[in-house]
């Protein structure tokens, strides 16, 4: 007879939290469960690190605000995620001490772990969010972008997104929704790039 395998321990958004606010390793919450996150690379700090001052060198800071890897986004009553990098202009987000709850811009750096549910659970996840209007998922090895932008201002079934890809380092990011263009440069400053996969030579 076969022994019932054990199932994994399912928490509340409070066990979740009290239990984050004293771990040493941060993890993301979903329908119970917690997921701990893998360490990233120096590129990919980098990123992140280029981007928050990119943004925060363009925004109105009494306005809207960029948030790093730290800050927790909850997407729903069960999910509760680490994005790379966000910006919120929500009134509530600014006064928070704990949750983001209404980001406009999501950032992603893409790892060789991450990049496949980046591009699919996680953004299927982050268009539930009523206030997202783009999510940008870079890559940390060579030059790449994708914004995603949401088109229409009504979040239901029908709400359609475009995709736009930067891939040069002059390219400048458009984010509509802050008024804002981020240089690729900037973004990728001291960041070691190799050459995209459709130039390199067999």
């Amino acid at each position: 007879m076969e022994q019932p395998t054990s199932l994994p321990p399912r928490y509340t958004i409070a066990e979740y939290l009290a239990l984050e606010e004293a771990s040493e390793i941060r993890h993301e919450f979903y329908q119970g469960e917690i997921f701990a996150m893998s360490g990233a690379s120096l590129p990919h700090n980098r990123i992140i690190g280029n981007g928050y001052r990119a943004l925060g060198d363009r925004l109105d800071l009494t306005v809207c605000e960029p948030f790093v890897d730290g800050a927790m986004v909850q997407v729903s009553a069960a999910c509760i995620l680490y994005p790379d990098l966000t910006v919120s202009c929500h009134p509530d987000d600014l006064e928070s001490t704990k949750l983001l709850r209404n980001p406009v811009v999501i950032f992603e750096v893409l790892s060789p772990s991450s990049a496949d549910y980046d591009r699919t659970s996680k953004l299927r996840l982050y268009q539930q969010l009523p206030s997202l209007r783009h999510y940008v998922l870079v890559r940390q090895d060579y030059c790449w972008a994708e914004c995603l932008t949401r088109q229409a201002q009504a979040v239901d079934a029908e709400s359609e997104w475009t995709l736009q890809i930067y891939d040069a380092l002059t390219d400048e990011l458009h984010l509509s929704a802050l008024g804002i263009r981020v240089p690729l440069a900037e973004l990728y400053a001291r960041v070691k790039l190799d050459q995209p996969p459709q130039f390199q030579l067999k």
